[in-house]
């Protein structure tokens, strides 16, 4: 889950969406088909490195909800990078690559759960096959700078988190999950430019600048790489992080702030100044927006050396643009144990609990709304009011996600990984039925 660095960001990205390639020279033995026959390490010796996994994931709610449901959504990735100095012995860039391949259906939908976030962080961006990323990455002046160009994702190379959690509320990038407006998540991807500096005393800098261009989302361009050109206009995000070797392999802290020159709907007014929820027309737009975030995962107790097992905490905060974002912040803390039993050193135990919280514009405008709907109560009557269309509306303010999970790592190839989410106030109305859901993840590495 984790804060990390450039050669960390790359482990990550094989928990997150399968990896993105191993060193050359490395061994197999950590997957499922190991060496493919000798043809993975005579690949890798021409310069290409190849990850192919499964990740399959089981929601079923046992309260919550309009009824008793469960649901499966599963993902195959194949990913890799084409070393060209190893390729062609001279100075060049890696080429990156992946695809992915989502199905399945979810819970959240399924079961009418009315949670903000979906309970299957594996389901999401369209049930269809597609290109995730394509692009140069380059290391110059003695690995210090790190430059990248092409087809990128926007939950990789800024607040990277693991998606251990099953809730997608803990998982990967955070304003990702429909949450920020034109923030692009795996598995889609935009036009992007990224230069990373790494400096003394493990601090570094980087910043990125995306094309928003929603026309990748749409299934009929899920392979296109030079096309559709001419984007709405582009996001740029900027990000300062310390990786100390104290906080652990996968621990350091981070902040870092976005800025999109698109913008989005205003929540609350419409063109002419008037409130939406009661004179109704057009939302008024805005024509940028910003937000920011921090990040820290430290290791306070570990059982050996710095790789040892051990424990974990950490915590994440997201605030989005207050006049657009509907989800206006995302605050969690957690903590992950390694080694939790002696006879099984290398399963993980993860537990985690957060606050989404809903913007307060939306909460006045439903304020506002049911406000006119108990007028229209007592000027006619309340059958009259429901009759015409004007039902109060339940008032949205923060829900509350919860899990825990067990990671039984049956071989380094193979984890499953059961869980249990509670969800309180779901879709931030404290009148709802809370949800209890019990999961299930699978992943397998090849």
């Amino acid at each position: 889950m984790r804060i990390l660095s450039g050669k960390r960001r790359l482990a990550m990205t094989t928990v997150l969406a399968a990896g993105l390639g191993l060193a050359h020279g490395a061994d197999f033995d950590d997957r499922l088909l190991g060496d493919w026959g000798g043809l993975r390490t005579t690949l890798a010796a021409h310069g290409l490195d190849l990850e192919v996994s499964y990740t399959g994931e089981f929601a079923a709610n046992v309260s919550g909800g309009a009824g008793r449901e469960q649901a499966y959504a599963d993902q195959i990735y194949l990913g890799g990078s084409l070393d060209l100095q190893r390729l062609a012995g001279v100075p060049a860039p890696k080429i990156v690559f992946s695809f992915t391949d989502r199905n399945g259906e979810s819970l959240s939908t399924k079961a009418q759960l009315n949670t903000l976030l979906e309970v299957q962080e594996i389901f999401g961006e369209g049930n269809f096959a597609r290109l995730n990323q394509l692009y140069l990455d380059q290391w110059l002046f003695g690995n210090t700078v790190e430059l990248k160009f092409g087809r990128l994702t926007g939950t990789f190379d800024f607040m990277p988190f693991s998606c251990y959690f099953q809730n997608i509320a803990f998982c990967a990038t955070l304003p990702s999950h429909n949450v920020i407006a034109n923030w692009v998540a795996f598995p889609g991807s935009t036009w992007a430019g990224i230069a990373r500096v790494q400096f003394k005393h493990d601090w570094y800098a980087q910043a990125g600048v995306y094309e928003v261009n929603p026309a990748f989302q749409q299934s009929k361009y899920r392979f296109a790489f030079g096309t559709p050109f001419g984007g709405q206009g582009k996001r740029t995000v900027l990000e300062v992080g310390w990786l100390p070797k104290s906080a652990g392999p996968d621990g350091g802290y981070s902040v870092g702030t976005w800025y999109d020159d698109v913008g989005g709907n205003d929540l609350y007014l419409n063109t002419a100044g008037q409130p939406l929820a009661t004179a109704g027309g057009t939302p008024l737009p805005r024509a940028h927006q910003s937000g920011f975030y921090a990040m820290a995962q430290q290791r306070v107790w570990a059982k050996g050396g710095a790789d040892a097992p051990g424990l974990s905490v950490f915590a994440n905060f997201v605030q989005g643009d207050r006049r657009i974002t509907k989800i206006e912040q995302i605050a969690e803390v957690g903590v992950f144990w390694t080694g939790v039993t002696s006879w099984r050193p290398q399963d993980d135990l993860g537990a985690a609990i957060g606050r989404v919280h809903v913007n307060s514009l939306v909460a006045q405008g439903e304020a506002l709304y049911n406000s006119q709907v108990a007028q229209t109560d007592v000027l006619y009557n309340s059958e009259v009011a429901l009759s015409a269309g004007l039902p109060p509306q339940p008032q949205q303010r923060n829900e509350y996600p919860m899990e825990i999970h067990y990671s039984v790592n049956v071989t380094p190839a193979i984890v499953v990984r059961p869980n249990i989410q509670f969800i309180h106030a779901p879709g931030g109305v404290t009148e709802r039925a809370d949800v209890l859901v019990f999961g299930v993840h699978l992943g397998i590495q090849f």
